[in-house]
């Protein structure tokens, strides 16, 4: 009997930190970072679509941005598009969360 108390008391435990663990990572993950380095990559995708791009840049530490009662944490950084004879260079805003490209614009 004490047997079978202990095996139901160890199966609870093992079950209520298994649920634990799952809910904290589907709750967790939405509010996790990318790197600075994905986000990058992600922009530098985006924008070769319509741009030639040849370099960027990127900040290291995520700022926090209110824009139309929004606030959310993003990226600023830069990018460098080489066509025909003449070069641009570019500024750009990006979601920390998805990468997402908020803003693209040309430097006077």
């Amino acid at each position: 009997m004490k047997s079978g108390l202990c095996a139901v008391i160890v199966t609870a435990g093992i079950a209520g930190f298994s649920a634990g663990i799952a809910a904290g990572k589907l709750k967790g993950g939405s509010h996790r970072l990318l790197s600075s380095e994905k986000v990058l990559h992600l922009v530098r995708k985006a924008a070769k679509e319509s741009l030639p791009v040849e370099g960027a840049w990127i900040y290291l530490s995520p700022q926090t941005m209110t824009r139309d009662s929004l606030t959310c944490k993003v990226y600023r950084g830069g990018l460098t598009a080489a066509g025909g004879k003449t070069v641009r260079h570019y500024d750009f805003i990006a979601d920390a969360r998805t990468g997402t490209l908020i803003e693209l614009k040309a430097q006077q």
